[in-house]
């Protein structure tokens, strides 16, 4: 295999030329001013082909040996960069890409997830720390014995939490740490630590230093952040808040979310908000493609987790068109009543 396919949505007055403008510009530099230099053989090996074009749908065969693995960062450059330079593009969307030789295995993924916690017959249970930021030792404390005792598998840190200077990461997984060993509990933690590159580096090395086994990355900090969690052997949950700026199909440039889903899985991630499947969803986000999404994790060993809008009533609906390879993820809902013990035990008792 030399080249992997990506598949495009174009809009143009000239698509045949527009995708020729694409497969250049996006390969070896400008494709109407070619070089001597360009024309060598060595830099032809290195020019993207135009396979087909279908009506608005475009197929362009990238070469590998210009790709980088696993510096999926990379990648999205390549396929999703230069375009909207390109004046004849009036529209492109990523939304396919196929025969990328590459896939990093899970840390524990679904299965391994579902037999440790004991979730045999039944999706795996999310709780979400809320309120966002602000919380003390005291309260953080609190709220996670409440959620373990509960009978909650997993529990997530909120994509704003990070390492801040109310409530440090050092100090969280200390804290959590001990917290899990006194209660002699499988439960898994999230820690949250989005961050620049080198800060990221540090938070995860602060995470596996302090005992802790399971990280919660926000796309903002790149996909590539995923494959050194990965690296580091730590479970990690992929979040997706603030994603539509890259996928939404409204935009004249963008990756579909299957796409995006594809890359984190490639990347080594365990579990990932694919979206919702009932509750609410965003305007212009279709069923069709998170239930794609979906599929990928299902058939890829991975944990689709569903929130915004989650509750016992719409877990048992899901349940019944889905059955149980995903886990559902509950904030809202949870923080809404006086007891979080009481919301967290009446959720796993339907899911029991």
């Amino acid at each position: 295999m030399t080249h992997y396919t990506v598949t495009y949505e174009v809009e143009s007055k000239d698509i045949p030329l527009a995708a020729h403008n694409i497969a250049i510009g996006q390969s070896i530099g400008n494709p109407n001013i070619r070089s001597e230099i360009e024309m060598s053989s060595n830099i032809k090996e290195m020019e993207a082909l135009v396979r087909s074009i279908d009506g608005n749908t475009v197929k362009i065969d990238f070469p590998l040996k210009a790709f980088d693995w696993p510096n999926i960062s990379q990648l999205l450059c390549i396929i999703q960069g230069g375009q909207s330079d390109i004046e004849l593009v009036e529209k492109c969307r990523v939304v396919d890409i196929q025969g990328l030789p590459y896939m990093n295995k899970p840390v524990l993924g679904m299965k391994a997830m579902k037999k440790r916690v004991g979730a045999k017959n039944r999706p795996l249970f999310g709780s979400i720390v809320k309120p966002k930021s602000g919380l003390n030792e005291e309260q953080l404390i609190f709220l996670v014995e409440q959620m373990i005792d509960g009978g909650t598998d997993f529990i997530k840190e909120d994509e704003i939490m990070a390492n801040n200077s109310y409530l440090p990461l050092p100090q969280r997984v200390e804290i959590i740490t001990d917290l899990i060993d006194k209660k002699n509990s499988n439960v898994v933690y999230s820690y949250c630590i989005n961050a620049d590159p080198m800060e990221l580096m540090h938070n995860l090395e602060d995470v596996y230093d302090g005992g802790g086994d399971c990280v919660h990355i926000n796309f903002w900090s790149g996909l590539g952040a995923y494959t050194s969690s990965n690296a580091m052997g730590l479970i990690t949950h992929y979040q997706r808040s603030g994603i539509r700026i890259l996928t939404d199909p409204g935009n004249r440039f963008s990756v579909s979310w299957p796409v995006v889903v594809k890359l984190g899985i490639m990347a080594g991630i365990d579990t990932m908000h694919i979206g919702m499947l009932g509750g609410y969803y965003p305007e212009g986000e279709s069923e069709e493609e998170t239930l794609h999404a979906f599929s990928l994790c299902e058939q890829h060993d991975r944990v689709a987790a569903l929130s915004c809008g989650m509750n016992p009533d719409v877990a048992k609906e899901i349940r019944g068109n889905y059955g149980d390879n995903w886990m559902a993820n509950i904030g809202g809902w949870l923080h809404s009543g006086d007891s979080i013990y009481q919301k967290v035990y009446e959720m796993r008792k339907s899911l029991d």
